[in-house]
């Protein structure tokens, strides 16, 4: 009723209480509560086309990264940006989902891997918010990759930028949650735990790229902090799947980056259902592993 739907089913089984109601043909269109898109990256300067020549020669995800690819090569682009060229280029990737039914959609930092970038993208971020019909929630994704001028030294960036940012990011109001990437090519579970540690000392709940790229236990180190989730999930093993079960975390599935990547290795879906992990499904827009159409239009 009104904006509410109050049921589902056959025509031929209406019941009576609705059958006075006026009928409308939507002409096959699907009627549904709005869609959540819970894991983006929509906010980035730049593009990675140069990228998708040598996936199409066979490049691995952790070939390209290490090759000065993948996520830092993003980097450069985003921190020349200004704030408002970060919201103008976000918008149209915003509007794109919004046309397929999404009102609530989270937004990550990750592309500025410095103190004065990360807190404009979560402050562009948080503009689309308030100039689009879109619930918007914001996670700071300092430990999504260590940055060139820190290259072998990843504690040290941790200590000297990515807490202190998460620390200013939290006292100006633009934070929702934390997030990470635990994975050989970005941050080890101890690492990652020093970030988990600020954010619970924050008062803020974290979730984790995870599991993505090899096994190194970031969705168990996730759930044991009761994380939102644990996303990617492709090398999630049973042990993990356990403690997600425990925690109530939520398995994000990204089908978008598992697609553009080219993977062979599948998240253990059917085991996350015997064990009543709770699934979602979200598109990791952004513009290396999951550049679709849908949500990286410019």
């Amino acid at each position: 009723m009104g904006d509410t739907i109050a049921w589902i089913g056959e025509a031929a089984h209406l019941p009576f209480r609705y059958s006075a109601l006026h009928a409308e043909d939507l002409d096959g269109r699907l009627v549904t509560p709005g869609l959540i898109d819970c894991h983006t990256h929509v906010v980035f300067g730049g593009d990675r086309a140069r990228e998708f020549e040598m996936r199409l020669q066979g490049a691995t995800y952790e070939e390209v990264a290490r090759a000065g690819g993948g996520i830092v090569s993003t980097v450069s682009a985003t921190r020349s940006a200004s704030e408002d060229d970060l919201f103008q280029a976000a918008l149209p990737r915003v509007d794109t989902l919004i046309g397929e039914g999404v009102t609530a959609i989270e937004i990550k930092s990750g592309y500025g891997l410095d103190r004065d970038t990360e807190l404009r993208m979560l402050r562009a971020a948080r503009r689309i918010g308030k100039e689009r019909p879109v619930l918007v929630r914001t996670s700071f994704l300092g430990a999504h990759a260590i940055p060139p001028e820190y290259k072998n030294r990843a504690d040290a960036y941790l200590t000297e930028v990515c807490l202190p940012t998460l620390e200013a990011a939290h006292a100006e109001g633009l934070v929702d949650a934390v997030d990470g990437f635990c994975e050989g090519i970005a941050f080890s579970p101890e690492q990652i735990a020093r970030v988990f540690d600020k954010a619970k000392e924050l008062g803020l709940p974290v979730k984790l790229h995870a599991e993505q790229l090899s096994n190194l236990g970031g969705a168990a180190l996730a759930a044991s902090y009761g994380a939102l989730s644990a996303d990617h999930l492709e090398y999630l093993d049973e042990a993990g799947i356990k403690a997600m079960a425990a925690s109530g975390s939520v398995a994000v599935l990204l089908p978008g980056a598992f697609y553009t990547l080219r993977e062979t290795q599948q998240p253990p879906l059917d085991l996350l259902r015997a064990h009543n992990v709770p699934v979602a499904l979200a598109t990791d827009c952004n513009p290396g592993s999951s550049p679709s159409p849908l949500c990286c239009s410019r």
